[in-house]
C-alpha cells in the first residue's frame, strides 16, 4: 500500500477540524452579548417665576431641606401598594432630591426682586427671615390604573428678630402620568416641584410685606 495514501485520511481530519474551529468561533462572535443598562439620571431645576418688587429687599436664610427616611439618596422611590416602597434600577436623580429641591429654592427666590440675597452654607449677614423645608414624600405611585406622582412638601418661615414662625404651610400634590416610566416621573415631578415653588415665593414674599420682620417691641 502506497504510504501517501495512508497519509490522506489523516490531512482530511486535519482539515476538517480546522473548519470546525473556525465555525464554533463564527458562532461565538455572533452569540449576543448581555451589556451592562445605562444609567440614566434625572434632575430637578429652578422654576421661572415673577413677582412684584418691594420698597426694601431682604436677606434669607435657607437651612438645608430636611429629607424624610427613603429619600436621603438619589434612589427615585416608586410604590406598588400603600406600604412598599422601591427604587428604580437605571434610573435615579442627579443628587439626593432634597438637596436638589434646596437648590431650586434657593435659585428661585434668588431671581425675586424683593430678594437682595439669599444664604444657604455660610452666614455672611444676620438675615431676618429664616426658611426651613422638609420633604416628606416624592415618589411615583403606580397603584392606580393611572401612575402619578406625588410631593409633599412642608415649610416653615422663621422671623429671629421677633422670635417666632411667621408663617407655616405643606403643599401635598399629585400628579397624574400618561406613561409609567422614570422620564415622564421626573417631568411629573417638575411639574409639581413648580407649583410648590410658586408657593413657597408667595408664602415668604406676603410675610415680608406685612412687615413681619420687626423687632420685638416695635
Amino acid at each position: 500500500m502506497n504510504p501517501a495514501r495512508r497519509l490522506n485520511p489523516l490531512r482530511r481530519g486535519a482539515v476538517v477540524g480546522m473548519v470546525m474551529a473556525a465555525s464554533l468561533a463564527l458562532a461565538a462572535c455572533s452569540l449576543p452579548i448581555n451589556r451592562a443598562s445605562v444609567q440614566q439620571s434625572y434632575r430637578l431645576t429652578a422654576a421661572d417665576i415673577a413677582s412684584p418688587p418691594l420698597p426694601q429687599p431682604t436677606v434669607i436664610q435657607l437651612l438645608p431641606v430636611r429629607a424624610s427616611a427613603g429619600l436621603q439618596s438619589p434612589a427615585m422611590m416608586y410604590s406598588r401598594s400603600p406600604d412598599t416602597l422601591d427604587a428604580y434600577r437605571d434610573s435615579r436623580w442627579l443628587a439626593p432630591p432634597a438637596q436638589l429641591i434646596g437648590e431650586a429654592i434657593a435659585h428661585t427666590l434668588s431671581r425675586q426682586p424683593w430678594v437682595s440675597a439669599v444664604q444657604q452654607q455660610a452666614v455672611l449677614v444676620r438675615a431676618p427671615w429664616t426658611l426651613h423645608c422638609t420633604l416628606n414624600r416624592l415618589e411615583h405611585d403606580v397603584r392606580a390604573t393611572q401612575g402619578a406622582v406625588r410631593l409633599d412638601l412642608t415649610c416653615e418661615l422663621a422671623n429671629p428678630h421677633a422670635g417666632h414662625i411667621a408663617a407655616h404651610w405643606r403643599f401635598d400634590g399629585s400628579q397624574p402620568l400618561a406613561v409609567n416610566d422614570a422620564s415622564h416621573f421626573a417631568q411629573g415631578a417638575q411639574t409639581l416641584l413648580d407649583r410648590a415653588l410658586n408657593e413657597i415665593v408667595q408664602q415668604t414674599r406676603a410675610a415680608v410685606e406685612t412687615g413681619r420682620d420687626q423687632k420685638p417691641g416695635h
